[in-house]
């Protein structure tokens, strides 16, 4: 039998201390270390799951390692992690620049060594079956992901939310259709609360034809996760927070004769979705199958390109179209 994956945690926040325990319910691995400059709260969290706490990276002693650090700090940790050869699982996005991002990867790859992005909503049940039950090329999908206000985010409403259906839509579309064919247009709201944006709208038109309308934001009242996808003989309807799918078929439609009544036939299906784990768990195993050798580290280096590429080339359009609207010179020397 395989020995457990010695794993550490590295940051505390709120999603390092979800992952400090999925690593510690986990049969397949042992949660060895919580790393954190703040002593106090690394010792605690290292007390509940049976782990030694470390104030700093250079005390890591590990098999692999989740690194749960603020954005802007995410390749100032993972870069000289991977040249260790520690195979690292890092909170989306990969980190707050396109260079970044594309040094993480290249040195993944010049090292062997593997590296993977939290993109969690890969492993929602529900987009898991839909992916499976697709019966043909999509021709819209539109999803909607609002929280209510959370001031302890500290990046754009683009790299903490949007860029998960960014990523949704890449895979259910297409891997090899975004990176270099997508047009992408839409707007990003000034910050107001903070000195971040909290909403945004994107409209992604792939070089296939199909197109992704997405809606992020954290101004909301409650929390919305949805997403509908239609194709040229279904409509799917997916709510990511219930884990449910309902499936809409059109057979007809006609007027009703003698009156101004119309009549629509259509079919509703309602799937059962098997939910084996919850998503961050299944996310956790399948980062453990790449540093086992059981997938693909390649695989996953070129899956981890298309977000980002979108996620960038939208946050750079949407500050290019707010550069003009205060600029009408500036617009008319760009045109």
């Amino acid at each position: 039998m395989t020995s457990p994956t010695r794993i550490a945690v590295i940051g505390v926040g709120s999603m390092g201390s979800i992952h400090a325990r999925v690593v510690w319910e986990s049969p397949r691995a042992h949660l060895v270390q919580v790393i954190d400059p703040c002593e106090l709260v690394a010792r605690e969290l290292a007390a509940t799951h049976g782990a030694v706490a470390r104030h700093s990276v250079e005390e890591i002693d590990c098999d692999a390692a989740i690194v749960a650090v603020p954005t802007t700090a995410h390749a100032d940790v993972a870069l000289p992690l991977l040249r260790r050869g520690i195979p690292l699982l890092i909170e989306k996005p990969l980190a707050s620049t396109r260079d970044s991002v594309t040094e993480i990867i290249a040195t993944s790859r010049v090292e062997q060594v593997a590296v993977m992005c939290g993109f969690v909503e890969r492993f929602n049940p529900v987009v898991r079956s839909v992916y499976s039950m697709l019966d043909g090329p999509i021709r819209h999908l539109l999803a909607q992901r609002h929280s209510p206000p959370a001031d302890r985010i500290r990046s754009s409403v683009v790299n903490d939310l949007l860029i998960h259906d960014l990523d949704v839509a890449s895979r259910f579309v297409g891997l090899d259709q975004p990176e270099r064919g997508a047009v992408v247009s839409g707007s990003i709201a000034a910050p107001t609360r903070t000195e971040f944006s909290d909403l945004a709208d994107c409209t992604v038109r792939f070089r296939n034809g199909s197109i992704a309308t997405l809606s992020a934001g954290r101004i909301g009242h409650r929390k919305v996760r949805s997403m509908s996808i239609i194709t040229d003989t279904c409509l799917y309807e997916l709510d990511l927070l219930r884990q449910n799918i309902t499936l809409y078929r059109h057979k007809e439609h006609s007027t009703m004769p003698g009156s101004a009544g119309y009549r629509s036939e259509t079919v509703v299906e309602i799937p059962f979705v098997r939910v084996q784990a919850e998503p961050l768990a299944a996310q956790f195993d399948h980062f453990l199958d790449l540093v086992i050798g059981e997938a693909d580290p390649e695989t996953e280096r070129a899956e981890l390109v298309p977000a980002h590429e979108l996620a960038f080339r939208f946050e750079e359009m949407a500050s290019l179209t707010a550069v003009r609207q205060k600029s009408p010179e500036l617009e008319r020397t760009i045109r």
